[in-house]
């Protein structure tokens, strides 16, 4: 059963600045919900990044991102 996750990723932008972005992730489990991200980053060529929190949605979360199962969506 896939469960939504929400997740922090920082990365330095062009200038240097830290940029913080939140992602919605349905997946089995954590460490399958940062694999997912982490593929997909890379994929995008995105490099240099940290996942800094993977956290289960709350149910008023999940319930509001109603995330189809295997599906990333950014948050912020």
């Amino acid at each position: 059963m896939q469960v939504p996750f929400v997740t922090t990723v920082s990365f330095a932008d062009r200038d240097g600045m830290t940029v913080k972005l939140q992602y919605g992730v349905a997946a089995p489990s954590e460490n399958e919900a940062r694999s997912e991200l982490q593929r997909r980053l890379i994929n995008q060529e995105v490099h240099n990044y940290r996942i800094s929190e993977i956290r289960r949605a709350t149910s008023s979360e999940a319930a509001e991102l109603n995330l189809p199962a295997g599906s990333i969506i950014l948050l912020n």
